[in-house]
């Protein structure tokens, strides 16, 4: 039996008040992330804060820590592409406004009026994504000078409306978007989507707007799977959370703090599945007591999409992901590579 698993992760700091630091929210984790799917052989998709990028080259010159940082995701991001996993732009245009904390050697993301790529003005938009190609661009051509960057996720999910996309997507050649997140919808003054009523396939194609199926559209969604839990199944995660933290403490390598966003009123409206019973598919969520819930969801269907961020993992994540990639390998014939599922 064949079962498509897509594995893939925002390749980000924590986009709060304190960003974390770059070696414990990305190097660290996605270093132990490879060596898991090297053991399993599969391939990971890893989406890149790329307007993180481009503010560290710009003050990496005045500051030796910051070019640090930069040379070393440079490295890493090299060294997923030469094992054949995928790295594409994943943008959050906040980081415009963004602070840079010399001491701490950690950012300061407040400020989230332009956290929405729609919240920019159309001058900045194109300087965004212009130079989220161009700083990606520079870090793979050493590598892989034939690499072809043509897939996409949007900050925060937020992907609507896609007309503020579409001519940065035709302009640069990207054809395949994973910023669909099945069921889900949040109007807030930071994240601002609704994909409650989305085509009932997990892969797609569509033209101009993200949640419409168009066969002959030029562009392809794959969305984000989600999985249900029943009262008893949310009730045993509380009391498993509860065990793993008095014993390990806190459990992501990351240590950062997020920013809450707002409610519109708008959003009061929303039948979002957040709100009944259903977690999106993440490594960060798959803690030992869901495992039997996820092997579950692969026995009955076959197509899997965890969006998982290695600034939320922990040893514990990483060691029932072990259990879940060991058990799917030696039931089905998996397949890792999106381009062999569209």
């Amino acid at each position: 039996m064949k079962r498509d698993l897509l594995l893939t992760f925002d390749y980000e700091l924590f986009l709060g008040a304190r960003s974390g630091t770059v070696k414990d929210c990305m190097l660290l984790p996605t270093g132990l992330v490879m060596e898991l799917f090297e053991t399993h052989q599969v391939k990971g998709i890893f989406f890149v804060d790329t307007t993180h990028l481009t503010r560290l080259r710009e003050i990496a010159p005045g500051h030796e820590k910051a070019k640090e940082d930069y040379e070393t995701i440079q490295s890493q991001l090299r060294q997923l592409i030469s094992k054949g996993h995928y790295v594409f732009p994943h943008i959050h245009p906040h980081w415009l406004d963004a602070v840079y904390l010399p001491e701490q050697n950690e950012w300061s993301l407040k400020d989230t009026r332009k956290y929405r790529f729609h919240n920019l003005n159309a001058s900045a938009r194109a300087q965004v994504f212009d130079s989220s190609m161009e700083v990606l661009k520079t870090i793979i051509d050493p590598v892989r000078p034939d690499y072809v960057i043509d897939s996409y996720r949007a900050g925060g999910w937020s992907i609507q409306p896609f007309s503020d996309f579409q001519p940065f997507f035709e302009a640069h050649g990207i054809r395949y978007d994973f910023s669909v997140m099945s069921g889900y919808a949040q109007k807030t003054d930071g994240q601002y989507f609704d994909f409650t009523d989305i085509p009932d396939k997990p892969i797609y194609r569509f033209r101009d707007e993200v949640t419409r199926e168009d066969p002959s559209g030029d562009y392809t969604e794959l969305a984000i799977s989600n999985i249900y839990f029943s009262g008893f199944q949310q009730l045993l995660h509380k009391v498993c959370l509860k065990f793993l933290n008095r014993f390990f403490g806190n459990l992501s390598f990351g240590q950062g703090s997020g920013v809450v966003p707002k409610a519109l009123p708008e959003n009061s409206g929303l039948n979002s599945l957040e709100h009944q019973g259903y977690d999106r598919v993440s490594m960060e969520l798959l803690t030992i007591d869901k495992l039997a819930a996820y092997r579950a969801f692969l026995k009955d269907h076959t197509y899997m999409h965890f969006i998982s961020h290695p600034k939320m993992l922990s040893p514990h994540h990483l060691k029932v992901m072990d259990k879940f990639l060991r058990h799917a390998r030696s039931v089905y014939a998996i397949e890792t590579d999106f381009r062999k599922m569209v």
